[in-house]
Formats: C-alpha cells, sequence, structure tokens
C-alpha cells in the first residue's frame, strides 16, 4: 500500500471512529489497525528523511 493509501485508510478509521456508534470490539480493531498504519508511516517518514540528509549532506560535500 502506498503512503498516501495508508493516509486515506488512517483519515477513515478516525471518521468511523469518532462518527459511529460501534461495537467495542469493532472498535478496538480499528484502533489496532489504525495504530499499526500510523507507525508505518511513520517508518517510511523517518526513511524519507534519512535519504533527504544523505543527499543534502552529499550535495554539501562536494
Amino acid at each position: 500500500m502506498k503512503f498516501g493509501e495508508k493516509l486515506e485508510k488512517l483519515d477513515e478509521i478516525l471518521i468511523k471512529l469518532e462518527q459511529e456508534k460501534i461495537p467495542l470490539e469493532e472498535a478496538l480493531s480499528l484502533f489496532e489497525n489504525g495504530v499499526a498504519l500510523l507507525k508505518d508511516c511513520r517508518s517510511t517518514l523517518k526513511e524519507v528523511e534519512q535519504k533527504i540528509s544523505l543527499l543534502i549532506n552529499d550535495d554539501e560535500e562536494e
């Protein structure tokens, strides 16, 4: 799943948790999925940040 798709899925989960009356078990499952997606997005952002930092440092060394 692409980064943008993960963000969209997180938005969907958030909307469901905030607006819909859903059973506790379903809410917990949605929350777990949301946390997993959030961790994955943070990891992706950290990787991108490191790559950008390397590129900037390489450019400054030249």
